[in-house]
């Protein structure tokens, strides 16, 4: 009878075996660490954000707002509800076509829709004619049940005195859903 000889490879084996299920036990009983209720709520909040309603104007500030929303809905998949508001003058009936405004919010709906694409999430465009923008935006984001507003600030002339304009306030103010306003940083102080 033959005395079986323990060959290095087998050995080698043996223990590679033993180390990784060694791991792998150790990975499926590893307890998580405990999460604070609140970091919790808060996590969940934002990860609840299905529909985001975004007001684009043709500038680079409100293409910015446009790729804060996605990214911010990227995880969840959000649907990005891009809105330009044609400001109709009381002078003018509602319904009056105003073709410069509307060749203007196609182009900027359309450059916004191509970011929205790049992140590869669902995408819808309105172009609505409105008296004031504050109060499109608004009616936008209660037609679609949104779940946040993002939108661009700040884009007028830099200074000591520059404050949100009337359609931030007006939105901020009155939104039903939760506002979050992109303002770039002054760079010129």
């Amino acid at each position: 009878m033959t005395t079986p000889t323990l060959h290095p490879i087998g050995i080698v084996l043996a223990i590679a075996f033993v180390a990784s299920m060694g791991l792998l036990f150790f990975w499926m009983f590893r307890v998580p660490r405990p999460v604070p209720h609140e970091v919790a709520v808060v996590r969940r909040s934002v990860g609840a954000l299905q529909r985001i309603v975004v007001p684009v104007s043709g500038r680079t500030i409100s293409e910015r707002a446009v790729e804060l929303a996605c990214r911010l809905g990227e995880a969840q998949k959000a649907e990005i509800i891009l809105t330009y508001v044609i400001e109709v003058p009381f002078t003018l009936a509602l319904g009056t076509p105003v073709p410069s405004e509307e060749a203007k919010g196609e182009q900027a709906l359309r450059t916004a829709r191509f970011i929205v694409e790049q992140h590869g999430l669902p995408v819808r465009a309105r172009l609505i004619p409105h008296r004031y923008a504050w109060a499109g935006i608004l009616d936008v984001s209660q037609e679609e049940h949104a779940d946040a507003i993002v939108m661009a600030a700040g884009a007028g002339q830099p200074g000591p005195q520059e404050v949100l304009g009337r359609t931030a306030v007006e939105v901020v103010r009155r939104a039903p859903c939760e506002v979050i306003v992109s303002k770039p940083a002054n760079r010129g102080r």
